[in-house]
């Protein structure tokens, strides 16, 4: 985090852009290319036969992002009797575009100053979802980020929505690359760089969020090491009845039925899938992991309380957690492809997000607190409540037999454990 610029050099920025070049723009392309910064606006600009004066704040707070974390940046240096974003042809958009198709960047974000004389300090413009392809998700996390850096006034697709016409919009519609437009309140910034290093901040860390969960959920894991790890799982018994790895991770994988035990006087077969899963995506993403390494006589599920559960809530107790996901491979014969446990209260919003998971996976079957007794005391899901959310994935041992499902058995897995990489 960014908390002080050297003395003087925010008055050396501002300078820097008030002069502007001879060039219409200016790119300066830093080490990251998967985040691009525009702001058209930093220099004059001529809409409609009247000049319309700059946005310099918009410059200062790209070049900041450029200087200070690597960004890829592009901003008007010169008023050429153009407006780069009104326009519906420019050679800034032009230029934009190619970028884009070069980099394929994850999302652009073009800044523009908001007057002073209105309520919002920011004002979010996603032509009202389309230019983010109506992702709820994304959006939800650039407020999060503003209003971590106690920025609380914000507004979304008003007074300003970033219509077609606009690099929003265009980006969006003609590149196929999401596009968020971000005005900020003149009358904040220019309060000093206390407020101008807030939006920095907040900007920096919604894009380092973006890239966290892009990195989590493109990446392809071996399935065939995913296959190896589970064959010298089942054919071995651990040093321990189980394993407990926490990595100070967002995210905690439980299988406590990875391993033969008893349940309800009952011999209960190994699932060794669960924990095998639990072992490479520790060994892929570092997520903490528990799971059964040992066959006993014990139920770790469905007995209040245990040793493992108590391993867990320990971990638990570590603030960084927001989902405990525990797995379970249930029996081929079951139609559904995968069953989904949670407890009687829930974030609403999160489950729409992983229901569209699910559907984008192509997983049509599935059932929410069905089949297996939902209210059982010992379930995981009414014991263990806080902060974090809590699921239980049940997963078809039909998509653990080919590569095919383990695709995306694991795709899904990734995918949801993505939302909560803050």
């Amino acid at each position: 985090m960014l908390k002080k610029l050297a003395k003087g050099e925010l008055n050396e920025i501002i300078d820097i852009i008030i002069r502007g070049t001879d060039n219409s723009f200016e790119y300066e392309q830093g080490d990251i290319t998967d985040i691009l910064i525009s702001a058209p606006h930093a220099a004059n600009q001529t809409r409609e036969g009247k000049i319309k004066y700059s946005e310099r704040f918009t410059g200062v707070i790209a070049k900041i992002l450029h200087k200070y974390y690597g960004y890829s940046i592009i901003y008007k240096t010169k008023n050429c009797g153009d407006d780069a974003n009104y326009d519906e042809e420019s050679s800034y958009k032009d230029f934009l575009f190619k970028k884009c198709k070069e980099f394929k960047p994850l999302i652009v974000l073009d800044l523009h100053g908001l007057s002073k004389n209105r309520a919002a300090q920011i004002n979010i413009g996603t032509n009202f979802g389309n230019s983010v392809f109506q992702d709820n998700e994304i959006i939800t996390c650039l407020i999060n980020c503003f209003k971590k850096f106690k920025i609380m006034n914000i507004v979304i697709d008003h007074p300003f929505s970033a219509g077609a016409r606009t690099i929003t919009g265009s980006v969006s519609e003609k590149v196929g690359t999401k596009a968020i437009q971000i005005e900020m309140n003149y009358g904040f910034l220019s309060i000093g760089e206390k407020n101008i290093l807030k939006v920095v901040n907040a900007i920096d860390e919604f894009c380092n969020i973006l890239r966290r969960q892009s990195a989590i959920r493109n990446k392809l894991v071996n399935i065939e090491k995913l296959k190896e790890i589970d064959e010298i799982f089942y054919n071995s018994q651990g040093d321990s009845d189980f394993v407990c790895i926490d990595n100070d991770s967002n995210v905690i994988l439980s299988a406590p039925h990875a391993k033969a035990g008893v349940v309800n006087k009952m011999t209960k077969l190994s699932e060794t899938m669960s924990g095998s899963l639990c072992q490479i995506l520790h060994n892929e993403f570092k997520f903490s992991i528990i799971y059964k390494s040992r066959d006993n006589d014990l139920d770790y599920m469905n007995s209040d309380s245990n040793l493992y559960k108590d391993a867990l809530r320990q971990m638990l107790k570590n603030k960084k957690t927001r989902l405990l996901l525990e797995l379970h491979i249930i029996n081929s014969s079951r139609s559904d492809d995968m069953l989904l446990f949670l407890p009687k209260r829930y974030d609403q919003y999160i489950f729409y997000q992983i229901i569209n998971i699910l559907n984008k996976q192509g997983i049509k079957k599935f059932s929410i607190n069905s089949v297996f007794d939902s209210n059982k005391k010992a379930r995981v899901t009414n014991q263990f409540k806080g902060k974090y959310f809590v699921m239980q994935l049940c997963i078809n041992q039909r998509l653990v037999e080919n590569d095919e499902g383990l695709k995306i058995v694991l795709s899904t897995i990734q995918n949801i454990a993505s939302i909560f990489i803050y």
